[in-house]
């Protein structure tokens, strides 16, 4: 609880304490629906060449059931639906779990456990929201393999910070840094954003490894295999 970090006083009441742990950032409710517009460019080496597929897709996801666990934590379903164009019907893609507790926010997307987020949301907080997952996990990314979250770090980075998204301007988001690092032949970088009240709202993964040991070329120009990811909310309810 907040009590243990401040004072607490007979006037505290519930809905102060809930903006004061940031739990607004990581709302669940059945019937929640959030639709995003992704980018992304994936990188294989085919025939001596470097080829860079790139293309554009929407994901819609919406909260369509609340359970308790085994150990008494309220789940929820979130049905993913995806389509290639605006114009295509959603069609069913996958079910992912989140779960918001009164210390951290989870996700369980493919079969991976994520802690997303630590309340009290507060800017310099760091902590290891991989801990469910091996780092050394391979992930076939056009048929090669990638070692995803290999030194992966979370951080709160801002907290409260008007923000536009898209057409649409946030007056309040948290942004989250799980992984920032390079070196010659490796490239971990991913960031969240959630506003409050509606989620996330912003998504941006770069996970590139290159044999190419040239420092005149970005890691973008010289990446060998793995990808870059865009992802922005363009509708919510």
């Amino acid at each position: 609880m907040i009590c243990a970090f401040t004072a607490c006083n007979e006037n505290t009441n519930a809905e102060e304490l809930e903006v004061e742990l940031g739990y607004e950032y990581f709302p669940l409710e059945v019937g929640k629906y959030l639709v995003y517009e992704v980018d992304s460019v994936v990188y294989d080496i085919g025939a001596g060449i470097i080829l860079k597929d790139s293309s554009k897709t929407y994901i819609k996801e919406e909260v369509t059931e609340e359970y308790l666990d085994d150990s008494g934590r309220v789940n929820h379903r979130i049905k993913r639906f995806k389509r290639n164009s605006l114009n295509e019907e959603w069609r069913v893609s996958d079910v992912w779990v989140a779960i918001r507790t009164e210390r951290d926010a989870e996700r369980l997307e493919e079969n991976l456990r994520f802690v997303k987020m630590v309340f009290p949301v507060q800017e310099g907080i760091e902590w290891n929201g991989n801990a469910h997952i091996d780092e050394t996990t391979i992930i076939p990314i056009a048929g090669e393999s990638v070692e995803v979250f290999k030194n992966w770090a979370y951080e709160i980075m801002s907290v409260n910070e008007a923000e536009t998204i898209g057409d649409f301007t946030f007056p309040r988001v948290a942004t989250i840094s799980q992984a920032n690092s390079e070196n010659l032949i490796e490239k971990r970088y991913s960031i969240e954003k959630y506003a409050a009240e509606v989620g996330l709202v912003y998504k941006e993964m770069r996970i590139l490894d290159t044999q190419i040991i040239n420092e005149e070329f970005t890691f973008e120009e010289k990446a060998e295999k793995g990808f870059i990811l865009t992802q922005r909310l363009i509708e919510y309810n």
